[in-house]
């Protein structure tokens, strides 16, 4: 069923793995050198779809209030609740799916990339730091572990980028940590090299978050506060008797 998206991909990663040997560096630090590149190059290709994405979440953050209020305007009438809810979204540039397909855009790559290397011919055992197969899931188990941290650290970057909002269902750490529990039980097995492709984009995703969501949002945060300050000065000057002059 993949064939189509799995047969293009190994014969990119094959000749970025040659074109890298070409230039003398052999063994599993080729390896590693090419999926560092091929990753960063997928990320870069997605790039403009995830920005929409994340902004789009927290777009989607800042109406909840709002929404919440709709829905309990009209809660006896879905219809005018459809409605309304539409044209709040709409009117603020948001969309449901908008948020939630890019960030699930790297999954279907993770599974294709799991055919990909098994395409690859045996080499032999392809040695990489404490790994003593990169195409064999680390038996230290170190993998999985950064595998689930690199799902974690960028959701937590992520909701700290966010308005507070107890609106939700569910606690938004909860699922950091079940998302990430998920990825580290599902990176055990998997081939080391594999879970590197996964690691990698985690950090590129963390970097990501910092500079498109993060750093915005907390100069945006100082501006909102500095601005209350300055109310908050002024309606204290107004309220101070001034002393005449004698």
């Amino acid at each position: 069923m993949l064939d189509f998206i799995v047969k293009p991909m190994t014969a990119i990663f094959q000749s970025l793995h040659l074109f890298i040997e070409q230039m003398g560096v052999t063994g599993g630090v080729s390896y590693v050198l090419a999926i560092f590149i091929f990753t960063l190059a997928i990320r870069l290709l997605i790039l403009p779809l995830t920005i929409k994405g994340s902004k789009s979440n927290a777009k989607m953050q800042e109406i909840q209030p709002e929404l919440k209020k709709i829905q309990e305007k009209y809660k006896g009438n879905p219809e005018k609740l459809q409605v309304e809810s539409s044209k709040l979204m709409k009117d603020n540039k948001v969309s449901m799916l908008g948020g939630c397909i890019p960030s699930l855009l790297p999954l279907p790559i993770l599974f294709a990339l799991y055919y990909v290397f098994r395409e690859i011919p045996n080499t032999g055992n392809v040695s990489f730091l404490w790994i003593s197969d990169i195409f064999k899931a680390d038996k230290y188990h170190i993998l999985p572990v950064l595998a689930a941290l690199g799902t974690y650290l960028p959701t937590i970057l992520m909701t700290k980028s966010m308005p507070k909002n107890d609106s939700s269902p569910m606690n938004m750490g909860t699922m950091n940590i079940m998302m990430s529990g998920m990825m580290g039980v599902m990176a055990w097995n998997f081939q080391s090299i594999l879970v590197m492709y996964w690691i990698i984009g985690g950090v590129i995703q963390l970097v990501q978050t910092y500079f498109v969501n993060y750093l915005p949002y907390q100069k945006k945060l100082a501006l909102k506060t500095k601005e209350e300050a300055l109310i908050v000065s002024e309606k204290v000057k107004k309220a101070t008797p001034k002393t005449r002059k004698r």
